[in-house]
């Protein structure tokens, strides 16, 4: 599904996610049940969910040398050594801290359930517009996961000593090798992607049902 709506994203093509037997939050028409929600699906028996997607572009002396596009999430993270790296985070313009950790997660409301649960991190409904940021094992205990705006334009700044010290990843994919002072600048897409649920499609008996709730 990520790597559907990596291809499918500037054109706006509805996703139909089919379930093959993983935790898959936006696959929830089970395999064994597919012709049976096709058809309805295809007589206009569904509803659409729209979700937005993150832009990250990295910046080294003032230019841009990568970018791409995440419905999940983006990382930052340590890479090739055993220490920890620092960061600079800027949320507006505006400084909120330097934090010492193993890397950042940069998350989306659809991205709340992936790897920023995982880390901690709350989980938020997809209809909010709002980014989540998530400390990867912190050294401070006090340095929690942040809710922010969804409008917020996010700035890190890389604390390491060598080049690839640490790695960006967009939706789980290596995109580039981070050297001291590196910026990286994280905002809305200016796509969205559609995705279609079978009708009846209820977010609460998701959750439910692959984080096993009251069980």
């Amino acid at each position: 599904m990520l790597m559907a709506a990596h291809l499918l994203c500037e054109d706006e093509v509805p996703l139909l996610g089919i379930n093959m037997g993983h935790v898959g939050f936006l696959s929830d028409i089970p395999a064994d049940a597919i012709k049976t929600n096709l058809d309805l699906v295809l007589a206009g028996n569904y509803v659409e969910d729209v979700r937005f997607l993150l832009r990250g572009q990295v910046f080294r002396n003032e230019k841009c040398i990568a970018e791409d596009y995440a419905l999940n999430d983006i990382i930052i993270q340590k890479w090739n050594i055993a220490k920890l790296v620092e960061l600079d985070t800027f949320i507006d313009g505006a400084f909120v801290h330097t934090h010492r950790s193993d890397g950042l997660i940069i998350a989306t409301p659809t991205g709340s359930t992936a790897y920023a649960l995982s880390g901690g991190g709350p989980v938020v409904h997809p209809s909010l517009d709002a980014l989540i940021l998530v400390p990867i094992c912190p050294h401070s205990l006090t340095n929690r996961p942040i809710v922010v705006n969804g409008d917020s334009y996010i700035e890190i700044v890389v604390g390491t000593r060598k080049i690839d010290q640490a790695r960006l990843t967009f939706d789980g994919n290596v995109v580039q090798e981070l050297a001291p002072i590196d910026r990286i600048k994280i905002n809305k897409k200016n796509k969205k992607i559609r995705l279609i649920h079978p009708s009846g499609h209820d977010q609460f008996h998701i959750l439910r049902e692959k984080l096993h709730w009251s069980k």
